[in-house]
Protein backbone atom coordinates (compact mmCIF):
# COMPACT_ATOMS: atom_id res chain seq x y z
CA UNK A 1 0.00 0.00 0.00
CA UNK A 2 1.10 3.50 -0.40
CA UNK A 3 1.63 5.80 2.43
CA UNK A 4 0.69 9.04 1.72
CA UNK A 5 3.32 12.38 2.15
CA UNK A 6 3.25 13.80 5.16
CA UNK A 7 1.39 17.33 5.58
CA UNK A 8 2.25 20.09 7.51
CA UNK A 9 0.23 20.80 10.88
CA UNK A 10 -2.34 22.83 10.71
CA UNK A 11 -1.11 26.45 12.20
CA UNK A 12 -4.36 28.13 14.14
CA UNK A 13 -3.34 31.70 14.54
CA UNK A 14 -5.95 34.02 16.07
CA UNK A 15 -6.69 36.93 13.53
CA UNK A 16 -5.44 40.49 14.56
CA UNK A 17 -8.09 42.79 16.24
CA UNK A 18 -9.44 45.58 14.18
CA UNK A 19 -11.88 47.31 16.44
CA UNK A 20 -9.75 48.35 19.69
CA UNK A 21 -10.95 51.92 20.38
CA UNK A 22 -9.94 54.42 23.64
CA UNK A 23 -11.77 56.70 25.60
CA UNK A 24 -10.86 58.68 28.63
CA UNK A 25 -12.29 58.36 31.86
CA UNK A 26 -11.12 60.84 34.49
CA UNK A 27 -7.51 60.66 34.76
CA UNK A 28 -6.97 57.08 33.44
CA UNK A 29 -7.70 54.95 29.92
CA UNK A 30 -10.25 52.75 29.33
CA UNK A 31 -9.77 50.44 25.98
CA UNK A 32 -12.18 48.04 24.58
CA UNK A 33 -11.34 45.57 22.27
CA UNK A 34 -13.33 42.30 20.76
CA UNK A 35 -12.34 38.39 21.32
CA UNK A 36 -11.50 37.18 17.92
CA UNK A 37 -13.35 34.44 16.64
CA UNK A 38 -11.60 33.04 13.74
CA UNK A 39 -8.34 32.08 13.08
CA UNK A 40 -6.52 33.59 10.41
CA UNK A 41 -7.64 31.07 7.82
CA UNK A 42 -11.29 31.24 8.99
CA UNK A 43 -11.10 28.40 11.21
CA UNK A 44 -12.85 29.21 14.81
CA UNK A 45 -10.32 30.59 17.32
CA UNK A 46 -10.31 27.63 19.76
CA UNK A 47 -6.73 28.14 20.82
CA UNK A 48 -6.77 31.45 22.15
CA UNK A 49 -4.17 31.62 25.12
CA UNK A 50 -3.12 35.22 25.84
CA UNK A 51 -3.32 39.25 25.17
CA UNK A 52 -0.79 41.76 25.31
CA UNK A 53 -1.91 45.23 25.66
CA UNK A 54 0.94 47.92 24.25
CA UNK A 55 1.16 51.67 24.76
CA UNK A 56 3.83 53.91 23.57
CA UNK A 57 3.60 57.52 25.29
CA UNK A 58 4.52 60.66 22.98
CA UNK A 59 5.38 63.98 24.41
CA UNK A 60 2.61 66.39 23.46
CA UNK A 61 4.54 68.16 20.65
CA UNK A 62 5.46 65.23 18.83
CA UNK A 63 2.59 63.61 19.23
CA UNK A 64 0.12 63.38 15.91
CA UNK A 65 -2.36 61.08 16.03
CA UNK A 66 -2.83 61.96 12.18
CA UNK A 67 0.19 60.44 11.00
CA UNK A 68 0.24 56.52 11.83
CA UNK A 69 3.27 54.61 12.37
CA UNK A 70 4.50 51.26 10.88
CA UNK A 71 3.68 47.88 12.99
CA UNK A 72 7.53 48.09 13.07
CA UNK A 73 7.77 51.75 14.18
CA UNK A 74 5.29 51.10 16.79
CA UNK A 75 6.85 48.00 18.18
CA UNK A 76 9.97 49.31 18.32
CA UNK A 77 9.16 52.09 20.94
CA UNK A 78 6.15 50.80 22.89
CA UNK A 79 5.87 48.90 26.14
CA UNK A 80 3.74 46.26 27.08
CA UNK A 81 1.05 47.35 29.72
CA UNK A 82 -0.65 44.22 30.62
CA UNK A 83 -0.82 40.18 29.49
CA UNK A 84 -3.36 38.58 30.12
CA UNK A 85 -3.73 34.78 29.94
CA UNK A 86 -6.63 33.44 29.09
CA UNK A 87 -7.24 32.04 32.30
CA UNK A 88 -7.96 35.62 33.37
CA UNK A 89 -10.00 36.69 30.71
CA UNK A 90 -13.50 36.34 32.45
CA UNK A 91 -12.09 39.08 34.68
CA UNK A 92 -12.01 41.49 31.37
CA UNK A 93 -14.80 40.31 29.02
CA UNK A 94 -18.33 41.08 28.80
CA UNK A 95 -20.07 40.30 25.87
CA UNK A 96 -17.24 39.08 23.77
CA UNK A 97 -15.80 42.57 24.02
CA UNK A 98 -12.64 42.82 26.30
CA UNK A 99 -12.58 46.37 28.36
CA UNK A 100 -9.20 47.22 29.87
CA UNK A 101 -8.30 50.26 32.55
CA UNK A 102 -4.75 51.98 31.88
CA UNK A 103 -3.84 54.26 35.26
CA UNK A 104 -1.71 57.02 33.44
CA UNK A 105 -1.18 58.59 36.99
CA UNK A 106 2.24 57.00 37.68
CA UNK A 107 3.46 57.76 34.31
CA UNK A 108 5.22 61.02 32.89
CA UNK A 109 5.85 61.85 36.26
CA UNK A 110 2.41 61.60 37.22
CA UNK A 111 1.22 64.10 34.33
CA UNK A 112 -0.76 62.09 31.43
CA UNK A 113 -2.24 65.04 30.84
CA UNK A 114 1.46 66.00 29.14
CA UNK A 115 1.40 63.27 26.66
CA UNK A 116 -0.39 61.48 23.84
CA UNK A 117 -0.70 57.92 23.81
CA UNK A 118 -0.87 54.80 20.95
CA UNK A 119 -2.33 51.50 21.93
CA UNK A 120 -2.17 48.25 20.22
CA UNK A 121 -3.02 45.16 21.40
CA UNK A 122 -1.70 41.12 20.40
CA UNK A 123 -3.33 37.95 20.57
CA UNK A 124 -1.51 34.77 21.30
CA UNK A 125 -2.28 31.38 20.71
CA UNK A 126 -1.23 28.21 22.12
CA UNK A 127 2.18 28.19 21.01
CA UNK A 128 2.58 31.65 21.65
CA UNK A 129 1.78 32.59 17.84
CA UNK A 130 0.58 36.05 17.01
CA UNK A 131 -0.81 37.34 13.36
CA UNK A 132 0.46 41.15 14.32
CA UNK A 133 -0.73 43.83 16.08
CA UNK A 134 -4.17 45.52 16.15
CA UNK A 135 -5.29 48.60 14.63
CA UNK A 136 -3.25 51.54 16.60
CA UNK A 137 -5.84 53.70 19.07
CA UNK A 138 -4.51 56.78 20.10
CA UNK A 139 -6.10 59.30 22.61
CA UNK A 140 -4.55 62.99 24.16
CA UNK A 141 -5.53 62.47 28.10
CA UNK A 142 -6.91 66.29 28.80
CA UNK A 143 -7.91 67.86 32.64
CA UNK A 144 -11.54 67.64 33.16
CA UNK A 145 -13.37 67.99 35.81
CA UNK A 146 -14.62 65.47 38.57
CA UNK A 147 -18.13 63.66 38.58
CA UNK A 148 -20.65 66.63 39.24
CA UNK A 149 -21.28 66.70 43.29
CA UNK A 150 -24.74 67.82 45.11
CA UNK A 151 -26.99 64.99 42.37
CA UNK A 152 -30.46 65.76 43.81
CA UNK A 153 -33.85 64.57 42.83
CA UNK A 154 -37.74 65.97 43.29
CA UNK A 155 -40.34 63.49 42.37
CA UNK A 156 -43.45 64.65 40.69
CA UNK A 157 -46.63 63.04 38.74
CA UNK A 158 -45.05 63.20 35.30
CA UNK A 159 -41.23 63.19 36.42
CA UNK A 160 -38.16 62.66 38.33
CA UNK A 161 -36.47 66.40 38.32
CA UNK A 162 -32.86 66.02 38.71
CA UNK A 163 -30.66 68.28 39.37
CA UNK A 164 -26.74 68.78 40.46
CA UNK A 165 -23.74 71.72 41.03
CA UNK A 166 -21.76 72.54 38.30
CA UNK A 167 -17.99 71.46 39.28
CA UNK A 168 -15.76 74.79 40.03
CA UNK A 169 -12.59 72.95 38.82
CA UNK A 170 -10.86 70.59 36.43
CA UNK A 171 -8.71 67.54 38.53
CA UNK A 172 -5.10 69.51 38.48
CA UNK A 173 -6.97 72.24 39.29
CA UNK A 174 -6.86 74.47 36.97
CA UNK A 175 -10.10 76.94 35.68
CA UNK A 176 -12.23 77.14 34.00
CA UNK A 177 -13.75 73.87 34.46
CA UNK A 178 -13.78 72.12 31.07
CA UNK A 179 -17.48 71.33 30.72
CA UNK A 180 -18.87 70.19 27.47
CA UNK A 181 -22.23 68.59 28.77
CA UNK A 182 -23.05 65.51 31.54
CA UNK A 183 -24.15 62.16 31.31
CA UNK A 184 -26.84 61.05 33.49
CA UNK A 185 -27.12 57.27 34.60
CA UNK A 186 -30.15 55.14 35.65
CA UNK A 187 -30.16 51.40 37.29
CA UNK A 188 -32.39 49.43 39.38
CA UNK A 189 -29.32 48.39 41.31
CA UNK A 190 -26.65 50.33 42.96
CA UNK A 191 -24.31 47.39 42.34
CA UNK A 192 -22.65 49.38 38.87
CA UNK A 193 -22.99 51.86 36.36
CA UNK A 194 -25.18 51.14 32.78
CA UNK A 195 -23.21 50.99 30.14
CA UNK A 196 -25.31 53.68 28.35
CA UNK A 197 -26.60 57.34 29.96
CA UNK A 198 -30.24 58.18 29.96
CA UNK A 199 -29.57 60.98 27.72
CA UNK A 200 -28.62 60.46 24.06
CA UNK A 201 -26.34 63.30 23.64
CA UNK A 202 -24.92 65.19 26.85
CA UNK A 203 -26.37 67.42 28.33
CA UNK A 204 -25.95 70.98 28.38
CA UNK A 205 -27.78 72.13 31.39
CA UNK A 206 -26.87 71.48 35.10
CA UNK A 207 -30.06 69.33 35.27
CA UNK A 208 -32.43 66.54 33.52
CA UNK A 209 -36.07 65.54 34.01
CA UNK A 210 -36.78 62.23 33.87
CA UNK A 211 -40.16 61.35 32.07
CA UNK A 212 -39.83 57.77 31.46
CA UNK A 213 -39.93 56.41 34.88
CA UNK A 214 -42.60 54.21 36.52
CA UNK A 215 -44.33 54.22 40.02
CA UNK A 216 -43.70 52.04 42.79
CA UNK A 217 -40.06 51.45 41.84
CA UNK A 218 -36.62 52.31 43.93
CA UNK A 219 -34.29 54.35 41.16
CA UNK A 220 -30.02 54.72 41.70
CA UNK A 221 -28.97 57.74 39.49
CA UNK A 222 -25.39 58.98 38.81
CA UNK A 223 -23.72 61.72 36.94
CA UNK A 224 -20.91 62.49 35.01
CA UNK A 225 -19.20 65.42 33.30
CA UNK A 226 -18.26 65.53 29.80
CA UNK A 227 -15.23 67.01 29.28
CA UNK A 228 -14.99 67.12 25.35
CA UNK A 229 -17.55 65.85 22.47
CA UNK A 230 -14.68 64.73 20.06
CA UNK A 231 -14.07 61.00 19.55
CA UNK A 232 -12.98 59.77 21.76
CA UNK A 233 -15.18 61.52 24.70
CA UNK A 234 -13.55 62.48 27.96
CA UNK A 235 -15.85 61.81 30.89
CA UNK A 236 -15.85 62.15 34.62
CA UNK A 237 -15.92 58.88 37.24
CA UNK A 238 -19.42 58.64 38.05
CA UNK A 239 -21.08 60.19 41.04
CA UNK A 240 -22.07 58.08 44.11
CA UNK A 241 -25.64 56.91 43.38
CA UNK A 242 -28.91 58.41 44.66
CA UNK A 243 -31.71 56.83 45.83
CA UNK A 244 -34.66 57.39 44.33
CA UNK A 245 -38.11 55.37 45.56
CA UNK A 246 -41.26 56.57 43.20
CA UNK A 247 -44.26 55.87 45.50
CA UNK A 248 -47.23 57.62 43.92
CA UNK A 249 -48.74 59.88 46.19
CA UNK A 250 -50.22 62.37 43.91
CA UNK A 251 -54.16 62.49 43.54
CA UNK A 252 -55.69 62.77 40.55
CA UNK A 253 -57.59 64.97 38.95
CA UNK A 254 -61.44 65.39 39.98
CA UNK A 255 -64.23 64.57 37.74
CA UNK A 256 -65.85 67.84 36.23
CA UNK A 257 -69.85 69.00 35.34
CA UNK A 258 -70.56 67.00 38.82
CA UNK A 259 -74.85 67.03 38.20
CA UNK A 260 -77.63 65.59 40.49
CA UNK A 261 -80.92 65.68 38.32
CA UNK A 262 -84.14 64.61 40.93
CA UNK A 263 -86.85 62.57 38.92
CA UNK A 264 -89.30 61.57 41.51
CA UNK A 265 -87.59 59.33 44.02
CA UNK A 266 -84.24 58.90 42.26
CA UNK A 267 -81.90 61.44 41.39
CA UNK A 268 -79.50 60.66 38.49
CA UNK A 269 -75.82 61.51 39.36
CA UNK A 270 -73.53 62.16 36.26
CA UNK A 271 -69.89 63.35 35.82
CA UNK A 272 -67.39 63.87 33.35
CA UNK A 273 -64.39 61.24 34.00
CA UNK A 274 -61.56 62.46 35.87
CA UNK A 275 -58.10 63.14 33.04
CA UNK A 276 -56.07 61.30 34.89
CA UNK A 277 -55.10 57.94 33.47
CA UNK A 278 -54.93 56.11 37.02
CA UNK A 279 -58.14 56.80 38.18
CA UNK A 280 -59.43 53.29 39.62
CA UNK A 281 -63.28 54.90 40.33
CA UNK A 282 -65.42 56.99 42.30
CA UNK A 283 -66.64 57.17 45.54
CA UNK A 284 -69.98 59.53 45.93
CA UNK A 285 -71.38 60.92 49.02
CA UNK A 286 -74.83 61.96 50.11
CA UNK A 287 -75.91 64.60 52.94
CA UNK A 288 -79.15 65.21 53.89
CA UNK A 289 -79.39 69.00 54.40
CA UNK A 290 -79.51 70.08 58.16
CA UNK A 291 -77.61 67.08 59.31
CA UNK A 292 -73.55 66.65 59.49
CA UNK A 293 -73.01 63.23 58.72
CA UNK A 294 -72.28 62.04 55.24
CA UNK A 295 -73.31 58.59 53.96
CA UNK A 296 -70.89 56.63 50.76
CA UNK A 297 -73.17 55.17 48.85
CA UNK A 298 -71.25 52.62 46.84
CA UNK A 299 -69.27 50.09 48.63
CA UNK A 300 -67.17 49.35 45.45
CA UNK A 301 -66.14 52.01 43.15
CA UNK A 302 -68.24 53.07 40.69
CA UNK A 303 -66.62 53.10 37.13
CA UNK A 304 -68.83 54.40 35.06
CA UNK A 305 -69.92 58.22 34.58
CA UNK A 306 -73.20 57.73 36.30
CA UNK A 307 -75.46 56.94 39.39
CA UNK A 308 -79.00 56.04 40.57
CA UNK A 309 -80.18 56.76 43.93
CA UNK A 310 -83.50 56.29 45.29
CA UNK A 311 -84.16 59.30 48.32
CA UNK A 312 -87.35 60.86 49.74
CA UNK A 313 -88.71 63.23 47.55
CA UNK A 314 -89.71 65.87 50.22
CA UNK A 315 -86.07 65.81 51.87
CA UNK A 316 -83.16 68.00 50.18
CA UNK A 317 -79.44 66.34 49.79
CA UNK A 318 -76.56 67.57 48.90
CA UNK A 319 -74.15 65.23 46.92
CA UNK A 320 -70.22 65.07 46.87
CA UNK A 321 -68.36 62.94 44.31
CA UNK A 322 -64.60 62.00 44.35
CA UNK A 323 -62.31 59.97 42.15
CA UNK A 324 -59.64 57.74 43.32
CA UNK A 325 -56.53 55.85 41.90
CA UNK A 326 -55.33 53.04 41.94
CA UNK A 327 -52.61 53.90 44.72
CA UNK A 328 -55.68 55.43 47.18
CA UNK A 329 -54.84 58.52 46.16
CA UNK A 330 -58.47 60.89 46.23
CA UNK A 331 -58.92 63.86 44.27
CA UNK A 332 -60.45 67.26 46.06
CA UNK A 333 -64.50 66.56 46.52
CA UNK A 334 -66.60 68.86 43.74
CA UNK A 335 -70.35 69.45 44.93
CA UNK A 336 -73.12 68.08 42.83
CA UNK A 337 -74.92 71.01 41.29
CA UNK A 338 -78.67 69.85 41.56
CA UNK A 339 -81.50 69.98 38.73
CA UNK A 340 -85.14 69.23 38.89
CA UNK A 341 -87.55 67.37 36.04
Amino acid sequence: AKIADPQPPDIRIPKPASDLSVQQLSDYVILSVSKPIQNTDGTEATTLAAMDLLRLAEEAQEWDPRQPLSDEQFLSRAVRVLSIPASRFPNYLKDGVFFIEDRLTATANGKPFARGYRYAVLFFNESDQTAGLSNQASIRMIPIPPAPEGLSAELTETAVKLSWTVPAANTDGSKPARIAGYNLYRSASPDGVPDQPVNSVPLQEPGFEDRSFSFDKTYYYSVSTVGNLENPHARSLPSDFLKVQTRDTFPPAPPEEFSAILDGETVLLLWVPSPSRDVAGYVIHRQEKGTQSQIRLNPEFIRTPSYRDRVDPKKEYQYSIRAVDTHGNESVPVLALFEKR
